[in-house]
């Protein structure tokens, strides 16, 4: 069952909340790969309508803290 908006904004925010502590605990790719990981739990469950709204919040979580993603998420 699709998430809600207010469980979507609940789960967007536990996200950027767990910010500090990914960049603290990992380097790099693994940096990425975790937080791909969470970012992909979230759009699992997203409603199609949403999906794009949702996919730019998460975009700009990790600019945020000043990281730009690897080049090659950017031409997938």
């Amino acid at each position: 069952m699709p998430a809600s908006r207010q469980e979507i904004e609940r789960l967007l925010s536990r996200l950027d909340d767990a910010m500090p502590r990914l960049l603290s605990e990992n380097q790099g790719i693994e940096f990425w790969v975790e937080f791909l990981q969470r970012a992909d739990t979230i759009k699992e469950q997203v409603p199609l309508d949403h999906y794009d709204w949702v996919s730019t919040r998460i975009d700009a979580i990790p600019m945020k803290y000043g990281l730009t993603p690897p080049s090659c998420w950017m031409c997938a």
